[in-house]
């Protein structure tokens, strides 16, 4: 099964985005909230198109945000895009699907309803149906459909829909209203003063839209991560803390683990083909926001994650290098870091190593001050992540600082540190706050604040709980503990 969200799709124009370029109009309006972006050019050619396509690919890496090429079947498969869209003069589904493979999206137009007959949903994932409005953009199309027309064809539809033609932020109610999945804008970003500013309006409408229809809003976010029998960290921390930030938590075990707050004593590993099982089996049935990956072991099991993962790979992912427990236990193998660079990274939208384990990752010295933590946040974006959180716990001093680097440069988030030997599990908890944040649309800067203030309250609510002689667990549900307490 793929996943694919149609909400918000960005036609880019290379006229339209003549001013600052289709690769930086699609980097901005991802920003802004477009979760799919098509790369059209009638004239450009496959050269030009390939070109142009693996540059989108870099600047949506890790974004969440998919690339769907117009077309051309050989640019979209020389670039490695997510996705084709081919109209009903252009090769027919069946040829185009033999020529992308199976996992590639299909895309396909349709502008009436005795067109929707052309769909097998065995071949093609979505339709984009329109006109709706007369639009320049599509002047070679077929009468616009209305509103009207638009609920007919959908009604029919066996594959999800998103609206196409001369839609704006003002349509969205109207359009969802007819039971389609998304938008498909062009105009309405493309050539605008501001891009971002113009996608977040349309994002925050079809948000709003969608929280007054009463439509799912709590988002499941998926945990692969290893068990901690004493509930401080691990698979059993990012349960907690997924509840604790409101998500729907779930959970694909990649190892059992002996463990209390004072150590680990033994590892059981879970073979990598059920691993992959697991996650499979998530995927199949139920629709996942986000997906946190925590301890993975060995390079074996770092493999299958990896491989379960790549048909999903909209979904925003946060790794969390587990390396090293609290109390010094070898969490993952030395020749798994390999494998972890290679195959996860770069699915990555977010890594949060400590200082040790960014150390680790990049074969250097642990930093100890902020110029080399920002410098190792950067050279660890060059392995594939979009983004990399270096937390700065483990340095010295009153303070605990944490850097995030993006394609925007670099963020600092600032925390007074609290004296407490209760730090069992923050990594895992930090990381869990991360992904269930993204999952409910935050964009990344917000959620780190949000993230990093809800570990900190944790962290100083641990002294509530008497949980063994080592080093204890935080407090997971302290704002849920003040309520029921009072």
């Amino acid at each position: 099964m793929k996943h694919f969200d149609l909400s918000l799709y960005l036609v880019l124009d290379p006229d339209l985005c003549a001013g600052i370029g289709m690769v930086e109009t699609a980097r901005l309006a991802v920003a802004g909230g477009a979760t799919m972006v098509q790369l059209r050019d009638k004239h450009g050619g496959t050269e030009k198109m390939v070109q142009t396509g693996l540059a989108l690919k870099q600047v949506l890496q890790g974004t969440g945000a998919l690339l769907i090429v117009n077309d051309d079947v050989a640019a979209a498969v020389a670039i490695g895009a997510d996705g084709l869209h081919i109209g009903q003069e252009d090769i027919s589904p069946a040829a185009a699907r033999t020529l992308i493979g199976p996992d590639m999206i299909l895309g396909l137009s349709i502008e009436t309803e005795a067109l929707v007959a052309t769909i097998d949903p065995a071949i093609v994932d979505y339709a984009g149906v329109g006109p709706v409005f007369a639009t320049p953009t599509k002047a070679d199309h077929k009468q616009p459909t209305g509103l009207d027309g638009l609920a007919r064809i959908i009604r029919a539809m066996p594959v999800p829909a998103v609206a196409i033609g001369g839609l704006k932020g003002e349509h969205v109610a109207s359009v969802l209203a007819t039971g389609a999945s998304g938008l498909s804008v062009i105009s309405a970003i493309c050539g605008t003063p501001d891009p971002k500013a113009a996608t977040e309006y349309i994002a925050e409408e079809i948000r709003k839209e969608r929280n007054q229809k009463g439509l799912p809003m709590i988002r499941n976010v998926l945990s692969i991560a290893g068990s901690d029998p004493s509930g401080g960290a691990g698979i059993q921390a990012d349960l907690k803390t997924f509840s604790a930030c409101g998500v729907y938590g779930m959970a694909a075990l990649t190892a059992l683990t002996a463990q209390n707050t004072q150590g680990v004593t033994g590892v059981h590993f879970v073979p990598p083909d059920f691993v992959a099982r697991q996650i499979e089996a998530v995927f199949a049935d139920i629709r996942v926001d986000a997906v946190k990956i925590g301890m993975i072991g060995n390079d074996a099991i770092a493999e299958a994650v990896a491989g379960a993962l790549l048909p999903h790979r909209g979904i925003p992912i946060v790794v969390d290098p587990v390396m090293i427990a609290k109390g010094g236990a070898v969490l993952l193998d030395p020749q798994a870091v390999d494998m972890l660079t290679q195959r996860l990274l770069p699915l990555a939208t977010l890594l949060t190593p400590n200082l040790p384990e960014a150390a680790a990752l990049l074969h250097e010295k642990v930093a100890t001050n902020r110029n080399e933590m920002a410098s190792q946040a950067e050279r660890l974006r060059t392995l594939g992540p979009a983004m990399v959180l270096v937390k700065g716990g483990h340095l010295d001093g009153d303070e605990s600082p944490d850097v995030l680097a993006s394609a925007s440069g670099l963020h600092w988030f600032e925390a007074k540190r609290v004296p407490t030997k209760n730090t069992h599990g923050t990594g895992c908890t930090l990381s869990s706050a991360l992904a269930a944040e993204l999952a409910k649309g935050n964009a990344p800067q917000k959620a780190v604040a949000i993230a990093k203030a809800y570990l900190a309250e944790a962290v100083k609510a641990a002294g509530e709980l008497t949980i063994g002689s080592g080093h204890g667990p935080v407090q997971h549900f302290h704002a849920l503990w003040k309520t029921v307490n009072r």
